[in-house]
């Protein structure tokens, strides 16, 4: 845990000693941005199934098992 909280200091010293700003407006967004790369170097990135992706044990059959428990509670 330790290295990890080493390790994303110092990748957020690099990145926060980058750039000149004109307005506080570039100042926050450099700011953002250097903390979530900061973090995505020094964590990884866990990418996530997206929602539209079908499971693969779906089929017909649990889709009519799942409308007609659907039809049964909107009755209640």
């Amino acid at each position: 845990m330790k290295v990890l909280v080493f390790l994303y200091k110092k990748r957020l010293d690099e990145r926060l000693g980058e750039g000149y700003f004109e307005s506080t407006e570039e100042c926050y967004q450099h700011l953002v941005k250097s903390i979530h790369q900061a973090a995505k170097e020094a964590l990884g990135q866990n990418i996530l199934r997206s929602i539209t992706q079908q499971f693969c044990y779906w089929n017909e059959k649990i889709e009519q098992l799942v409308n007609e428990k659907r039809k049964i509670f909107e009755l209640d």
